[in-house]
């Protein structure tokens, strides 16, 4: 669509992606060659340009926002057929569907192939949304379109206009959602937020001193719940902003001081997320158990014999499980043999002994579970596991 009366087009990044050459065909059959202005990975949108002025152009509606229920209408190409108008309702707002920095709306006008990059309109003529997405068993339209919002649109629009790419704040940790069963397995009732599983060494929050097992609950005074939220709040910064968490460590709460950096590209990450762990197969021979079974784990520590058995790099710590009891909730939750338990709840682990005085004072206490911090291929994961066993 364009966007521009000057032939500014946006449109799905994933339509344009891989083109050694880019054609418009406008409404009255002309094709007009387009350059890419830039293209945006995280959200799936691009900018074109066209040559010429004076064409006709939609705009974003960042205020009138449609309720649940009103109607809307997508504008597209589905199979080749141009400029298909169907028609539908807002299904819901706020849908999570693997993009980060976006959160989609869902629509039930019918979305298909070649409707990518199209227009969401509602009945008013205002473009609310960017036709992006479907899910589908058959390939075709099911009812379940998502659109990113026009606001979403707007922002990435006018930066990749500016500077043919879109710059974001940035802190150099890895996180996960901090759940309900996560936070009953710490005694915080139903506390919600991100708990932070590593640091990139080095990286801003490493030098904040932000740590493994920490739970930002918010950023800059606005509270997060999951860590789609926390990226997204993070990724407003610009480099040199001053982001000030609210984290939980323990049972205490404080505040860090994180100065953000730039977020690298979507293909930087992926490699830094895939370089942690080491290249070593484990071995089919794990070192003796020299502890028992603790929640269905067997651990032993981490010695020579321990790293050189199960590939573990040199930097690990924790303790290694060498066995699993078939029904454990270790075992349901994914746990297997090599894993290092490395923290339990906010206490960092180099002994089953503590594992086990850590399970006893979760049930002294009287909570379901523990917090577990799992180091697996050079990342960490948190896990509740029961200890009604």
């Amino acid at each position: 669509m364009i966007v521009r009366s000057e032939g500014v087009i946006v449109t799905n990044n994933h339509v344009v992606e891989n083109a050694e050459e880019i054609k418009v065909v406008l409404k009255d059959e002309r094709e007009l060659e387009a350059e890419i202005v830039g293209r945006d990975e995280a959200t799936d949108l691009a900018v074109l340009k066209v040559k010429g002025g004076n064409y006709p152009f939609v705009s974003f509606e960042n205020d009138a926002v449609p309720r649940v229920g009103d109607w809307v209408i997508a504008v597209g190409n589905p199979f080749g057929l141009a400029a298909t108008a169907t028609s539908g309702i807002v299904s819901a707002y706020g849908r999570d569907i693997g993009e980060t920095f976006v959160d989609f709306i869902q629509i039930d006008a019918p979305i298909n192939r070649g409707n990518s990059g199209g227009p969401t309109f509602d009945i008013y003529g205002r473009v609310i949304g960017v036709n992006t997405a479907i899910f589908s068993t058959t390939g075709g339209s099911v009812g379940i379109g998502f659109a990113i919002p026009a606001a979403t649109a707007d922002t990435i629009t006018k930066q990749l206009i500016a500077s043919g790419s879109v710059t974001r704040g940035y802190i150099g940790a890895t996180i996960q959602n901090y759940t309900r069963e996560m936070a009953e397995a710490q005694g915080l009732g139903d506390q919600r937020g991100a708990i932070v599983s590593d640091t990139v060494p080095g990286g801003p929050s490493a030098r904040a001193g932000l740590q493994p097992g920490d739970v930002v609950i918010s950023v800059n005074g606005v509270a997060v719940r999951t860590s789609s939220e926390l990226t997204r709040e993070v990724a407003k910064a610009s480099a040199g902003d001053t982001l000030r968490l609210e984290i939980i460590r323990g049972d205490a709460r404080r505040t860090i001081q994180v100065r953000s950096g730039v977020r690298p590209n979507e293909r930087e990450l992926a490699a830094n997320d895939n370089s942690g762990g080491s290249a070593t197969p484990r071995g089919q021979n794990p070192a003796q158990p020299a502890a028992p079974e603790v929640l269905g784990m067997t651990l032993a520590p981490i010695d020579d014999a321990a790293r050189r058995s199960f590939g573990l790099a040199a930097e690990v710590r924790g303790v290694v499980v060498t066995a699993l009891a078939s029904g454990s909730d270790a075992a349901r939750k994914g746990l297997r043999r090599g894993d290092v338990i490395a923290r339990v709840n906010s206490r960092a682990v180099t002994a089953a002994g503590d594992v086990v005085a850590e399970v006893e004072a979760a049930r002294k206490a009287g909570r379901p579970s523990v917090l577990v911090g799992v180091s697996r291929d050079g990342r960490t994961l948190f896990l509740p596991l029961d200890i009604a066993q």
